[in-house]
């Protein structure tokens, strides 16, 4: 972990659906909240030395029993509490499909989040609408459940969507940590309940079960569908409402490209941007 992160390969496909209301907007956070990210900063040498020893650190402090989430639907996608820095309560959206963890601007603020100093490093930070640039932070501590973090690294949105309807909130955990640490994730549905498990192996109970492989691409886990014939690779996104979503190439091999309809009232929120049905 003595490397700096850099970028966000596939970041937050958190998606959105507002029945009414007016459409809002996205754009860099206040420069208030900017004067005071950059109060805290700190420099490249200093976040290396803060982040020293963080992975033995963590990997020695992990919980010897699986861990329980319980988390919250918001826009159907789940929403768990974990606490930041003197225990503060932060609410993040369990997200599979974003290779790193985030925190917004006014959540950094809040937390007291040192970052490094945007001349020596920042982070871009791809969305699927578009780019923002972004700083790179250390949150510490950082407590999921029973499991405390000494010190994480995470990226800090500058930029924020704003408007009616948005309800997730825009602190993300990644999978990043789920893959660097854990042996398997499960995520209980009808429960609203996640687990986190350290030293052991993923057993299924249940009788009416299917598995397949997954790989890793861009720091994200990948799965392969296949429909009519076609194959084709999708992330496996638990910050996404949509059950399946394909591109438009994808839409023409199968056949289905002029089968859609616009949905009213229909708006996609993520990293880089904000887009309607109209």
């Amino acid at each position: 972990m003595s490397r700096l992160p850099t970028f966000v390969g596939l970041a937050v496909v958190m998606l959105l659906t507002a029945g009414c209301g007016s459409i809002g907007g996205h754009g860099p956070v206040s420069a208030g909240t900017m004067r005071k990210l950059q109060a805290r900063a700190i420099s490249r040498d200093d976040f290396s030395r803060r982040l020293k020893g963080a992975d033995s650190a963590i990997r020695h402090s992990l919980p010897e029993r699986r861990i329980t989430l319980p988390f919250d639907f918001r826009s159907n996608t789940p929403v768990i509490k974990a606490a930041g820095p003197q225990d503060q309560p932060l609410s993040m959206l369990l997200d599979t499909g974003a290779a790193r963890m985030v925190l917004g601007a006014s959540t950094a603020t809040k937390l007291r989040i040192p970052t490094i100093k945007a001349g020596e490093a920042q982070a871009m930070m791809i969305g699927v609408v578009g780019n923002e640039a972004g700083l790179v932070g250390l949150i510490s501590p950082l407590r999921v459940a029973t499991w405390t973090l000494p010190a994480y690294p995470c990226f800090v949105r500058t930029h924020e969507s704003f408007g009616d309807g948005i309800a997730y909130p825009s602190n993300i955990l990644g999978f990043d940590l789920l893959s660097r640490y854990c042996t398997y994730l499960t995520l209980d549905y009808p429960k609203r309940e996640a687990t986190l498990a350290f030293n052991e192996r993923f057993r299924p109970t249940e009788s009416r079960s299917s598995s397949a492989p997954f790989r890793i691409k861009h720091d994200v886990p990948f799965i392969d569908l296949k429909a009519k014939g076609v194959k084709w690779s999708c992330i496996i996104d638990t910050g996404s409402f949509n059950g399946i979503e394909i591109d438009e190439a994808i839409a023409k091999k199968l056949g289905v490209q002029d089968q859609g309809k616009i949905v009213e009232g229909l708006m996609l929120v993520a990293v880089g941007g904000m887009v309607s049905s109209d």
